[in-house]
């Protein structure tokens, strides 16, 4: 496998591979309207490849991977303040 890094700070938003059936677009640094981060995918088959092969997609051919925030395991000092203090009876 090859791996590809494409972080945000870079110059591009746009990473595209493409193989011999599709070709994969990759854009991140997006925001939603209430900001919220977000990264969108989009699989686009060939038609026809460079052998006149027809290729499609099954299932969706765009998705969004959606930031839900930062993960916050059990005991953080973070997961204490949002539960607020003990409540003794």
């Amino acid at each position: 496998m090859r791996v590809v890094e494409h972080d945000s700070g870079g110059p591009h938003k746009l990473l595209r591979v493409e193989t011999a059936g599709c070709a994969v677009n990759i854009v991140i640094d997006l925001h939603d309207p209430d900001g919220i981060p977000f990264i969108a995918v989009e699989v686009e088959p060939r038609i026809p490849d460079d052998d006149g092969r027809v290729w499609e997609v099954q299932g969706p051919s765009a998705v969004l991977v959606r930031c839900r925030g930062r993960q916050v395991m059990q005991g953080d000092a973070a997961s204490q303040q949002q539960a607020g203090p003990a409540v003794s009876g």
